[in-house]
């Protein structure tokens, strides 16, 4: 992989785990809605992929709900703070974690039943390139059972790229502060970010780190073009699985989709 992703995802997991914590206290709410749009399809339970797992908050809370989940990521760094987690939370016997490239999901996955459910969630596609994608969704289709249903949640989409938040934005960490800056280019449709990490003391801030990364952001229709290759029928397009907010530039996308 690229030096940014190696950096990102490896030598300073210890930064984006961070940012990846502050999405952990609202992901009860997220699989709640998660476990509502399921049931529109007739679906309560079952095994579930998590595709790009970072450190688990996904896998752990569908586990805490009563699914048995796989989660698949790149990072070592991320899977030990997960594996961590299913113990706090009590599903260390419910959760599985695969380190490995998702690229190589077949691979990955020898010996382990279909799956009911595949999830991707907060922009875990775009790093490489599209026919990767491709490649990755065709993958879970084969790994998964027909009728089962794949969401991709709270993922940056083109509309909404061109209408980022003006200037730079910041996160507060508790020991640190992250500043947060983004450009996008619409002839190629991506995303350039970087996030610069501050220490705390005092009243004063002490500069970190730099982390960045470069993304493909797909437009609804990009991306209903590449799931109907790799045998995935997009069901719905939606702002918000938790507010049921309509999609529009102004949202995320989330995208429902049916093995067929």
């Amino acid at each position: 992989m690229a030096d940014w992703r190696e950096n990102l995802f490896s030598k300073r997991a210890d930064l984006s785990i961070k940012i990846m914590n502050q999405r952990w206290p609202t992901t009860e709410l997220f699989v709640d809605a998660i476990m509502s749009k399921l049931n529109e399809f007739g679906i309560a339970k079952g095994r579930a992929l998590d595709l790009c797992c970072g450190n688990g908050r996904v896998s752990i809370h569908l586990a805490k709900k009563g699914w048995r989940t796989v989660g698949v990521d790149f990072s070592k760094e991320y899977l030990t703070d997960a594996l961590e987690k299913t113990k706090s939370h009590g599903v260390a016997d419910v959760c599985k974690f695969i380190h490995g490239d998702v690229r190589e999901l077949s691979k990955l996955l020898t010996g382990i039943e279909v799956f009911d459910f595949v999830v991707s969630a907060w922009t875990s596609i775009g790093y490489t390139t599209i026919s990767d994608d491709a490649s990755i969704f065709r993958q879970a289709r084969e790994v998964s059972r027909k009728g089962a249903i794949l969401m991709i949640l709270d993922t940056m989409h083109a509309g909404r790229a061109l209408n980022p938040t003006p200037g730079n934005t910041f996160m507060d960490l508790g020991d640190m502060v992250m500043l947060e800056r983004q450009s996008y280019d619409p002839l190629t449709s991506r995303i350039e970010n970087l996030w610069s990490f501050y220490q705390k003391d005092g009243r004063d801030l002490k500069f970190v780190d730099d982390l960045e990364y470069r993304i493909h952001v797909y437009s609804a229709s990009e991306l209903t073009e590449v799931l109907s290759t790799t045998g995935w029928r997009v069901e719905e397009v939606i702002g918000s699985l938790v507010t049921k907010r309509p999609f529009s530039t102004q949202t995320g996308m989330n995208i429902v989709a049916r093995a067929i």
